[in-house]
């Protein structure tokens, strides 16, 4: 493995990037719903791509840092309790002050969400089919789900023998569906192992595993490949253009573009000196919270709208590009003084207590 102590600016603008995406989607789908009008022609329709790259990148990502302590049992703790901390605080404390919004003004926000005991638990900890207050809270059930997949490799003493086994498991999902075989509507359980999207995590495994093996030739034309691989499955998902029925096709459209988009630029920025700028980094790193927030967000205020009676449909997307461009701010601002400061206070009492032990 390359030395993953390099901060890989790139992948955080492909973070922003992605989120922004998944923004986007839902500017369109509300303005549609609610408003009936079309957020800059639809175009955006294909924004759910950005879990795509998601769940890729934080294949790559988790082997990229935890690459070298695989087969070291004694990291598992320190792995999970790390992702606990990145993913649980800012979700518990988003959700929650949704829930208040609901319980204070159901006018202006209001979800189906039942506050009985069961409800609330498998909620707050993202178990699979919980009900989502946000909107998006499904794709940390499968983002959970690999991390504990991952962790099994600090168990298993040769490396090697890890990514056969993962390649494996990434084997079999791509065979169900090609089989005929389709778990999406089964139990949660059964749905969350054999999720065809699964595979993208193990596609960012990939990455992380044969990045240093790659010629630097190759960086750029990998990132032009999947670059248009990807604007060509923008397209045809726009147009309704089914490879395979069923969710596996997002795997083919997006899943593989971003697999060469990724691939291309971790390999060009490990061999370049970057320097990106400062506001595209901050979303990059503000990615998970702009992710948790927008969707309720937007949703209220598209009923705003919505009362208003706006009929202009250049004035209304003027209006959306504004809250998007508001949104983030926000997001930038909760990750800088809310998200970023908890996660390091947390993840700094293990290390207090390590020290105190010692």
């Amino acid at each position: 493995m390359p030395n993953t102590n390099k901060n890989l600016q790139l992948i955080q603008v492909l973070r922003g990037i992605a989120s922004l995406l998944v923004v986007l989607l839902h500017c369109s789908r509300n303005s549609t719903e609610i408003l009936q009008q079309r957020f800059l022609g639809d175009v955006f329709l294909f924004g759910g791509a950005g879990v795509d790259i998601f769940f890729v990148l934080s294949g790559f990502i988790i082997t990229y840092t935890n690459f070298k302590f695989i087969g070291k049992s004694d990291h598992f703790n320190f792995f999970i309790r790390r992702r606990v901390v990145r993913i649980y605080p800012t979700y518990w404390i988003i959700i929650s002050l949704f829930l208040l919004l609901q319980v204070l003004l159901p006018s202006f926000y209001r979800t189906h969400f039942s506050f009985d005991f069961i409800n609330i638990i498998s909620t707050y900890l993202l178990l699979p089919g919980h009900v989502m207050v946000n909107g998006v809270s499904w794709t940390l059930s499968y983002e959970l789900f690999f991390y504990l997949l991952f962790s099994l490799a600090f168990f298993i003493p040769q490396k090697k023998w890890s990514f056969y086994i993962a390649m494996l498991y990434a084997a079999i999902i791509i065979l169900l569906p090609v089989m005929g075989y389709n778990f999406e509507n089964d139990n949660s359980l059964l749905s969350l192992v054999t999720y065809p999207m699964n595979v993208e995590f193990f596609m960012g495994v990939l990455v992380g595993v044969l990045i240093s093996k790659i010629s630097n030739k190759i960086a750029m034309p990998l990132i032009i490949t999947g670059s248009i691989l990807f604007l060509m499955s923008a397209v045809f998902f726009n147009l309704n253009y089914y490879l395979v029925p069923n969710t596996f096709n997002r795997v083919i459209l997006f899943g593989i573009p971003s697999f060469f988009i990724i691939t291309g630029l971790v390999k060009y920025e490990l061999n370049k000196k970057i320097k990106v700028h400062n506001i595209f980094l901050l979303l990059g790193e503000a990615s998970y919270s702009l992710y948790l927030i927008h969707l309720p967000v937007l949703a209220a205020s598209f009923k705003i709208f919505s009362k208003l009676n706006m009929t202009n449909n250049l004035f209304i997307n003027c209006i959306i590009i504004l809250i998007v461009c508001i949104i983030c701010y926000a997001s930038i601002l909760f990750y800088k003084f809310v998200e970023k400061p908890i996660i390091a206070r947390l993840n700094s009492l293990r290390r207090i207590k390590v020290a105190n032990e010692i």
